[in-house]
């Protein structure tokens, strides 16, 4: 993989690019790594690696993808379309079986934007039924029956929504393109009035965030609750991905990309949080990024795991032993740790601590941690040398955490044993 052309992430994180295997089209994430895609004719399956499982579907006209969710059950995708040609210009909610036994209509819905499931099973979906100009519906669709309740309506162009895990229901407001420049905000509306049959509005609805220029997708982090949003304008140049906090003011921005940015999505490859310096097998965002006529890029927004090093003649002999950290907090610091390679478990083991996710091999009862910090350079590198007498070929297993400046730990790199 390529890195991401021009598209910048905080330090601890890493970005990795590839051709998009469908352009154009819209994605989710499979339980097992895999995804699934439509472009507006195909509804493909692909693996992890990006190499293609199978087709699941093909549609004899092509129409303009919206979205793809997996189903509550898991054994299916709903796919929007905000419409194309013949037999319904205006767009469609289909059922596309992960089993490869076919697909169905669930209800017609023109221009339909986005989508995602409510607690309930049922689907909510922003949708401009009645043309553009006019407007934004938020409507509940039961994908057994086809049956649609309108929900709500807001001004202005349909924007992305999202769903907590507790029913609360999110929406991004779109920029206008009348007033290009205008700030967009999240809006929230509880469960409880959602469940109370009221109305929908920007009126009832409470601002989550604002001061965003335009938002183009959100999704909440598998498992932690935290929001995250593709914000995308044309008239700024603005493609960032950001982390959401109520409020707006204190959201962080985690990548800058010099191109629109879509399909934002979740992966999950192991027990790892989406935070930086953690391992990146762990939780990742998946996005394409497009200048709409020149490429079509797949990239993987991962954490980064800092690495250890180990040099010198001290490794097989008397002499120096160089630990060499690359990849730690920039001008932050960094405590090594070791422990007798006879406590060391034969794969790392996961602790949940109260700020980040240890992965580590070490036995944590016979772990020792050196009694100083060591400062990490603008880079996040640092280097220690301790020196071997001759006695300690074979005995530990080293490792280094690290921190801000003021060593509050917040990661750690691989583990190395001489």
């Amino acid at each position: 993989m390529l890195s991401a052309r021009g598209d910048t992430t905080l330090p601890g994180f890493t970005l990795a690019s590839s051709v998009n295997p469908a352009p154009s089209s819209v994605a989710c994430s499979l339980p097992d790594g895999g995804y699934v895609t439509f472009d507006g004719q195909l509804v493909q399956r692909w693996n992890g690696d990006g190499t293609l499982d199978t087709t699941l579907a093909s549609f004899a006209s092509f129409v303009f993808p919206s979205f793809i969710r997996l189903t509550p059950d898991e054994d299916a995708v709903v796919i929007g379309d905000s419409g194309g040609f013949s037999p319904n210009p205006a767009g469609d909610l289909r059922i596309v079986w992960l089993d490869g036994s076919g697909s169905g209509l669930v209800a017609a819905l023109a221009y339909n934007f986005d989508g995602e499931f409510l607690p309930d099973g049922s689907l909510l979906v922003s949708a401009a039924p009645n043309g553009f100009g006019v407007g934004t519906d938020l409507y509940r669709v039961n994908i057994s029956s086809g049956a649609l309740q309108f929900l709500g309506h807001l001004d202005g162009p349909s924007g992305p929504v999202a769903v907590a895990r507790n029913g609360d229901i999110f929406y991004g407001t779109q920029q206008d393109s009348s007033l290009p420049t205008t700030p967009q905000s999240i809006l929230r509306w509880s469960a409880g009035l959602v469940a109370s049959g009221t109305q929908l509005s920007a009126s009832n609805a409470v601002v989550y965030a604002t001061g965003f220029a335009g938002t183009s997708a959100l999704e909440f982090e598998p498992g932690r609750e935290r929001l995250f949003l593709s914000e995308n304008n044309f008239t700024t140049g603005s493609y960032r991905i950001l982390r959401i906090r109520a409020g707006g003011g204190s959201s962080q921005q985690l990548l800058v990309a010099d191109n629109w940015i879509s399909t934002l999505r979740f992966e999950r490859q192991g027990d790892g949080t989406f935070d930086a310096y953690q391992p990146d097998d762990g939780l990742s965002i998946a996005y394409t990024t497009t200048d709409f006529f020149s490429f079509d890029d797949l990239v993987r927004f991962s954490p980064a795991r800092p690495e250890l090093a180990l040099s010198g003649t001290g490794l097989v002999g008397p002499g120096p032993v160089v630990f060499s950290l690359s990849g730690g907090v920039p001008n932050g610091s960094a405590l090594l740790t070791y422990c007798p390679q006879s406590a060391m478990l034969p794969q790392e083991a996961s602790y949940a601590l109260p700020v980040f996710l240890l992965r580590t091999p070490f036995a944590l009862p016979a772990t020792v941690r050196m009694p100083f910090l060591v400062p990490t350079d603008a880079t996040g590198a640092a280097s220690l040398t301790l020196w071997n007498p001759g006695d300690l070929q074979g005995e530990f297993g080293w490792q280094f955490l690290v921190g801000r400046p003021n060593g509050a730990l917040i990661g750690a790199s691989d583990a190395e044993q001489f």
